[in-house]
């Protein structure tokens, strides 16, 4: 098969299957990164992770929290003194990701990134990732769906080798890995990922 019938068989398979079932009405899905890095000092991590997930979550149209993020300690930058308010630190911080500052703004101007240091109701369902889950309340990707036409959901990410510590590990009503196989990811990966399979799962649902 040629490229070009593939992409025809592809968009005809497409097609046929948009009108198979109505769309369901799912809620929205808050990536939430947890800072299990370092809580005294900004680093690099924590601007690339907040690169990393702006278009991401632009993309497949979730939300996104930074959670215990040392935005205090964020060096002056452009002019700007330490930031005192959240606009000034939302300032700073898209100044510093690059390219991704206009994934990031857009996510802002549609109130759909926020600044953290306590879970928020607006989250919906807390709900924390990990390779090793509770059998007691793991849940499934095709679960945190069926949990999404009920309410939001709040997804959280550990920054770091770490992952999640045991307080924000017990927060979560449910544990979710995203793999089904116990695998570990990276945390760029695990960014890239979550979000994907869960929006694709509901996009074909």
């Amino acid at each position: 098969m040629n490229e070009s019938n593939y992409e025809y068989d592809y968009k005809k398979y497409d097609k046929k299957n948009s009108n198979k079932n109505k769309p369901k009405n799912y809620k929205r899905c808050t990536m939430i990164l947890y800072n299990s890095y370092d809580k005294s000092k900004w680093h690099e991590a924590h601007k690339r992770a907040i690169a990393r997930a702006a278009p991401i979550c632009t993309a497949f149209d979730w939300n996104l929290a930074i959670y215990d993020f040392p935005v205090d300690k964020i060096e002056n930058l452009d002019g700007l003194d330490t930031a005192n308010n959240e606009k000034d630190v939302i300032k700073l911080i898209e100044t510093t990701i690059g390219g991704s500052g206009s994934y990031l703004r857009n996510l802002i101007d549609n109130n759909r990134f926020l600044i953290t240091n306590k879970y928020q109701a607006q989250f919906g369902t807390p709900i924390a990732t990990t390779s090793k889950p509770d059998p007691k309340k793991l849940i499934t990707p095709k679960k945190v769906l069926e949990e999404l036409q009920k309410k939001p959901c709040g997804v959280f990410i550990g920054l770091g080798r770490h992952g999640l510590p045991k307080d924000v590990m017990k927060m979560g009503h449910y544990d979710l890995d995203i793999t089904e196989k116990g695998l570990s990811l990276e945390t760029c990966t695990a960014i890239a990922s979550i979000p994907a399979v869960i929006s694709t799962m509901a996009k074909y649902e």
